[in-house]
Parts: C-alpha cells; sequence; structure tokens
C-alpha cells in the first residue's frame, strides 16, 4: 500500500468495536503502516507490532493517541444504542468535538464512520453524496451534527475529511443486521414486494475501503471535505436477502407479507409508545430503498473493491455461517 510517506500513522478511536476491530486486524498486515489505537479498555485491543494501545475514549482523549508527526485520523468511535436512556448527544457529538480538539498541526486527515441514516427514513434510491442532511431518528441526528463538525474541524485546518455514510455493514462478528433479518425469516415474514434495494458491505472490505482513503489523503496535494456513500457498486434487494435466508435455513417458507411497509410505519409513527416508534423507524429501513450512489467513493480508491457482486457476497456469507462449527 503506497505512501507518500514512508510509514502511514493512523490515529483510531473506537478500536475494538465491529468496525475498528477489524480496521486494526487489516492493518497488522500492512508493516508499512502504524496504528495508535483507544478503546475504553487497553486489554480490548487487538495486539501487534505496528499497534500502539492506549485507554481512553471520546470525552478522556489519552494523552498519547495523537503524534507529534504526519497522522490521519480514523473515528469509528460513538454510541449506537440508547440502553442507559441518556440520549446520543453527550457521546455522539460532544465526545466528537472534544476528540477534533486534540487534533495538531501534524494531523493530515480526518475520517468518520457515519451512517446513511442522516439522509432520513424515507425513501433512498440511488442518493448522491452530496445529498442534504434530514435525520429524523435521535441517533441519526447526533451523527448528522457529528458530520459537520468533522467537515467544519477539517475546513479550519485545510486538510482532508471524509464522512463515509453504510447503509447495513455485514461479515463476522455482525451483532445486528443480519441476525434481525433471520429473525424475519425464521417468522416467515416478508416485508413489501421484495423490491426495495440496500446498500450492502462486508466489515472487512469497509476496513480496506478506509486503508485505501487514508493513503488517497496521505498521496494527495488537495484538500477536500466531503460526504461519501458507502456500498457495492450493485445493492442487495430484500427480495435476494429474504430468499436467501430461507433456502439456507433447512425448510422455513414464507408465510405472511407486509405488504404496504411505508404507510405501515407512518401509522405506527403516531402511537405515542416509544415500542411503536422504534417499530416504525425498523420497518422504514427494511421496507423502502436505502442504496446511494457510490462513483465518488470508488473514485478515490485504490482498487474495484466496491465492484463485488452483492449477491454472490450475501450467499457466501450466510452459506459460511450455516457451516460454521459454532452455528
Amino acid at each position: 500500500m503506497p505512501t507518500a510517506n514512508k510509514t502511514l500513522t493512523l490515529v483510531v478511536v473506537g478500536a475494538n468495536g465491529f468496525v475498528g476491530g477489524t480496521l486494526l486486524q487489516e492493518a497488522s498486515s500492512h508493516p508499512e503502516i502504524s496504528v495508535r489505537a483507544q478503546a475504553r479498555s487497553q486489554a480490548s485491543i487487538l495486539k501487534s507490532a505496528n499497534i500502539v494501545r492506549v485507554c481512553g475514549s471520546l470525552e478522556q482523549i489519552h494523552p498519547d493517541l495523537f503524534p507529534r508527526s504526519p497522522h490521519i485520523l480514523i473515528h469509528v468511535a460513538g454510541k449506537n444504542t440508547d440502553k442507559d436512556g441518556t440520549g446520543y448527544e453527550h457521546v455522539n457529538v460532544r465526545g466528537t468535538a472534544n476528540l477534533l480538539a486534540h487534533c495538531n498541526t501534524h494531523t493530515r486527515g480526518i475520517i468518520y464512520h457515519s451512517s446513511l441514516s442522516v439522509l432520513g427514513q424515507g425513501k433512498q434510491s440511488d442518493v448522491s453524496a452530496n445529498a442534504t442532511q434530514s435525520p429524523e431518528t435521535p441517533l441519526a441526528c447526533s451523527r448528522a451534527q457529528a458530520e459537520t463538525l468533522v467537515l467544519q474541524k477539517a475546513k479550519e485546518l485545510g486538510i482532508s475529511a471524509y464522512c463515509l455514510r453504510p447503509r447495513f455493514i455485514l461479515g463476522q462478528g455482525d451483532a445486528f443486521v443480519l441476525p434481525a433479518l433471520q429473525r424475519l425469516a425464521s417468522k416467515g415474514l416478508r416485508i413489501g414486494n421484495g423490491s426495495q434495494k440496500f446498500s450492502v458491505i462486508d466489515v472487512n472490505d469497509y476496513a480496506n475501503l478506509i486503508l485505501q482513503l487514508s493513503t488517497y489523503i496521505d498521496c494527495s496535494n488537495h484538500a477536500e471535505q466531503m460526504a461519501l456513500n458507502i456500498g457495492y457498486d450493485q445493492p442487495l434487494s430484500f427480495s435476494t436477502i429474504y430468499q436467501t435466508l430461507l433456502e439456507f435455513s433447512g425448510g422455513l417458507q414464507s408465510k405472511y407479507t407486509l405488504c404496504h411497509p411505508a404507510i405501515a410505519a407512518k401509522l405506527l409513527g403516531y402511537l405515542p409508545f416509544e415500542k411503536f416508534q422504534s417499530l416504525a423507524t425498523q420497518l422504514q429501513l427494511i421496507g423502502l430503498d436505502h442504496y446511494g450512489d457510490v462513483s465518488q467513493t470508488s473514485a478515490r480508491l485504490q482498487t474495484d473493491l466496491l465492484s463485488r457482486d452483492s449477491h454472490q457476497y450475501f450467499r457466501d456469507l450466510v452459506q459460511n455461517i450455516k457451516d460454521s462449527p459454532c452455528n
């Protein structure tokens, strides 16, 4: 992985999460990459010769995290569920502001792991990376605010920043997306007519994408601040997801169809109960198109990583999980 500098140094926060942990695994196989990784527990960070591990959080940045030499900040930390009921602003917004305040004159770029949800819950079909933010949920609002902070800070420093907007990240260690889809299939519940499509990417491909963007920043002579849609060129349809899960389930069949998920979600949204509000959000997510134009992303990569066949990828993923001895 060629770089403008002899060694590409990455500062990674959220280093023990689904994305962050995979990123470190990928980086560990590149001796030309040096990583300073922060997580709340140092023991949870991957051990490798090219990784310096420190303990900290977005609210309390370790004093040794940012080096006094050229580096790129990779922000994959954040609060994704509100189990404690305290909301998302303290971690995702104020925490991001605190992190950015620690950038120094050697920070050459920033990459922030965001989400397509910052564009809202409505139908998103091949949306542009330049689409205007329109978040509707508290989590999406916090991510949108964090994006704004990242882009503003990069502009102030005169460096590049990319806010990455994936929709579904799949792969080993996925504790949310595929398990939720498997539960739908196990109940025989089909959502809509199946034509709705989603941006998907494997977590290892996403990690490699982040490394390639880091190299792009390191080698570039100009600065840009922008959002980038994330996913394979070919979005994945609900029909493909559902039929694949049924095929590998060993006998499950489709029993019910929710024909108009958008209408159902709108009606549920009127009910003043958190459980119904959450269900409405889930229906909007799985019942409508949610995929973006990834051409601007592909133009900044060194390989054709996003040309992977999403249908074949998903079949292989489900097959591998089915064949796993842990299953």
